[in-house]
């Protein structure tokens, strides 16, 4: 009987963690990852504006089965990051079950062949094709789709412009050549953080629209020399050593976020660092709204590229106002600032509620998940992965998962383990056909998830992307990465019904246990075996073994 087949949806870093995990791990090879792209790299692929690059320590923000002795630096731009994401897709030769260029539309759960039934689009022929499966995983993370704006006169804009509809970092036209130009940028999160300080020695003028302000910090970015390279390519186990005292360091960043005594204390020291350092930056004309009144980790802190550096130069405007009205030449601010521009560039963010958008995935009763969240508040699954009536699906990066401040990466793998452990590895040793979590469990997670979240920072009133239009904060993981990782390494198989499956399902799980060991663990075992042969057949001195027979 061949393995039932895996369909995956995104080619990101949570695409390329799961093939790697199907392939090298499961010993699995009867996947599929289609990928709407022209290439691979998911959010590293869309975003290439100047100045793009990874907030959170390299080292961390990587795989850990593919560790890179060679980054150049400590917070990598974007360029080096996809060229590792393309590198390790090669090393370990996953491209071969990647198909670009092809978009998930839809996919149905049907009750009679009890498998997914998986519509695309073809991208370069426009023709659409269905595809079957037993498991459908969608893998497309929450920064794929820009955020819609509807500022007044937007149609009316002449000017030249990054998007035709949208004007977004996310779509950044390289055709555009921004020098001596005069350029609008709206938005101050950390795209808009990382764009103004790396376009404007080259602009003519650049005004920037900020509603409301930001937690700043200072980030040191260390280039690694020839010598840390060396070291963590032939010390044993000292770039990992590296990598999880980076982890310790940045998961302690976000030990600030809850409401207990101790933790509101050290959020208030922070704070007051951060503002030293906001002012210290910061030209004074500025520092009347500069520092924000709501808590730390309300929005997510930005660690500063010289953003703030930036608004010392001549050619550098800060508007801490929304936008009246889109002229067809420039912009009117809320108070009536009016400014011509030849560009307008959208930091606006990303449709990071509007899970799985625009896919339709229909289960077992015929509602959609989209349906089925909008008639609760918002996006929700057990783990962040499940959802009751939706058998044999899995969701990699969606609601709840986001760490506070850590790497996306490593809170991937830790649920790209958690759906092979609970999903996958059932099915494929024959232990169940279908698995699905029960509503009892998947309502009480919610319930006590959104227990904690109300207590956090996270609540406390400012306009942030974790809140949804429902008032739920449905990005969030509410701990310490580390939580989310002990949470995943102990299943609760309770919360889980599985039906179906074969009487002989112990000896397929032997079998591919067998074929998935690694070879060095046989060598291993194989080395131990024969010392002990030899050991056992080599005649003793008497008195040898007196210490141990003697007790």
């Amino acid at each position: 009987m061949s393995d039932p087949k895996t369909i995956v949806v995104g080619a990101g870093v949570a695409g390329i963690a799961m093939g790697h995990t199907l392939k090298w791990k499961l010993g699995y090879s009867n996947f599929e990852i289609y990928e709407k792209r022209e290439g691979l790299g998911g959010t590293w692929r869309a975003n290439t504006y100047p100045g793009c690059g990874s907030d959170v320590p390299i080292h961390l923000y990587s795989f850990s089965f593919n560790l890179n002795p060679d980054w150049s630096q400590e917070l990598a731009e974007q360029e080096e990051i996809l060229q590792y994401i393309e590198n390790t897709a090669d090393k370990f030769d996953l491209r071969q079950h990647i198909r670009f260029r092809c978009e998930c539309l839809s996919a149905k759960w049907s009750l009679e062949r009890q498998e997914w039934e998986v519509s695309f689009l073809d991208l370069g022929t426009k023709q659409r094709f269905k595809k079957h499966c037993a498991i459908l995983l969608t893998a497309v993370g929450g920064f794929s789709q820009p955020r819609d704006v509807c500022f007044p006169g937007l149609d009316g804009y002449s000017g030249k412009v990054f998007l035709p509809s949208l004007f977004h970092t996310a779509e950044w036209d390289h055709t555009f050549d921004y020098r001596d130009k005069r350029i609008a940028v709206i938005g101050n999160g950390c795209s808009a953080a990382q764009v103004v300080p790396s376009i404007a020695p080259s602009v003519r003028k650049l005004t920037q629209y900020a509603r409301s302000p930001q937690w700043y910090h200072e980030r040191p970015n260390h280039h690694f020399t020839r010598f840390e390279k060396l070291c963590f390519r032939y010390i044993p186990f000292w770039q990992r050593y590296h990598r999880l005292k980076v982890f310790l360091a940045t998961d302690q960043l976000s030990s600030v976020y809850g409401p207990e005594p101790k933790q509101i204390k050290q959020r208030i020291a922070v704070e007051n660092k951060a503002k030293n350092y906001i002012y210290r930056e910061t030209p004074q004309e500025y520092h009347d709204f500069i520092v924000p009144e709501f808590p730390l980790g309300c929005k997510r802190r930005i660690f500063d590229p010289g953003y703030l550096a930036s608004l010392h130069r001549y050619n550098v405007d800060l508007l801490p106002e929304g936008i009246r009205e889109i002229t067809k030449t420039g912009i009117v601010s809320q108070t009536g600032k009016s400014e011509d521009f030849d560009a307008i560039i959208l930091a606006t963010g990303f449709k990071v509620q509007e899970f799985l958008t625009p896919m339709e995935i229909v289960g077992k009763t015929g509602e959609s998940v989209s349906t089925r969240w909008g008639r609760k508040n918002g996006a929700e699954a057990y783990m962040g992965t499940f959802v009751h009536n939706y058998p044999n699906f899995g969701i990699l990066f969606e609601p709840n998962t986001f760490p506070a401040f850590n790497s996306v990466i490593f809170s991937v793998e830790v649920q790209v383990e958690y759906v092979a452990k609970t999903l996958i590895s059932p099915i494929l040793d024959r232990y169940a056909e279908v698995v699905e979590v029960n509503a009892e469990a998947e309502e009480k997670f919610i319930k006590d998830l959104d227990g904690i979240l109300e207590h956090t920072v996270f609540s406390a009133g400012c306009s942030n992307w974790y809140i949804n239009s429902a008032g739920r904060n449905s990005a969030s993981w509410p701990g310490l990465a580390s939580t989310f990782w002990k949470a995943a390494f102990f299943p609760r198989w309770r919360d889980f019904e599985m039906s179906g499956g074969s009487r002989t399902w112990l000896l397929h799980k032997v079998l591919r246990s067998l074929s998935t060991t690694p070879i060095w663990v046989w060598l291993t075992l194989l080395s131990l075996a024969v010392a002990v042969m030899v050991n056992q057949s080599t005649p003793q001195r008497n008195g040898t073994f007196q210490g141990i027979l003697s007790h």
